[in-house]
């Protein structure tokens, strides 16, 4: 298991070097990442979200470039989406996060918004766990109005697996 982490944090590093010399807006201002997963109850149903990967940089310019990748299953039926990131805010430790569902095992997802946020507490042994909440979904314009507003989360869930990185300068 400790392999498979080791190799995800890899993964997630590598597809920042790239993001980040992709981007056209100038410097990094701030950047966030994370490989884990994280198991739960929600609305009666239990599901493992695993794994979780994406990184995200805001860059001088106020432009954001990024990717996620999303796989979880609940009640044994999987659900995965991927694609890209358009917006995010980092304040402190924490961030909310928007973009564009392209790919998912289900189709009608594919063209959606899509929303979450993160908060890294630390990496010490005495540090409490990494926060999460799982993915929305909604119509044009959510993803972005999920960063405008950076809401409090509503449905957090502590990462279990892996670990997530919180950047500002």
């Amino acid at each position: 298991m400790r392999k498979v982490m080791v190799l995800a944090a890899v993964a997630v590093a590598l597809g920042l070097g790239a993001a980040s010399s992709a981007g056209a807006g100038g410097g990094v201002v701030a950047s966030a990442s994370g490989g884990y997963g994280f198991a739960g109850t929600a609305v009666g149903s239990v599901f493992d979200v695993h794994p979780f990967t994406w990184n995200v940089q805001l860059y001088e310019d106020g432009s954001v470039h990024g990717r996620f990748d999303y796989t979880q299953v609940r009640d044994g039926v999987e659900l995965s989406a991927k694609g890209s990131l358009t917006c995010a805010v980092i304040i402190g430790n924490q961030v909310w996060v928007g973009g564009i569902i392209e790919d998912s095992s289900r189709a009608s997802l594919v063209g959606l918004d899509m929303w979450f946020q993160a908060q890294d507490n630390g990496e010490g042994a005495n540090d409490p766990p990494d926060m999460s909440s799982t993915l929305g979904a909604g119509g044009p314009g959510t993803g972005q109005q999920y960063c405008d507003d950076h809401p409090v989360v509503r449905f957090p869930f502590l990462v279990e697996r892996g670990n997530l990185q919180v950047r500002s300068s």
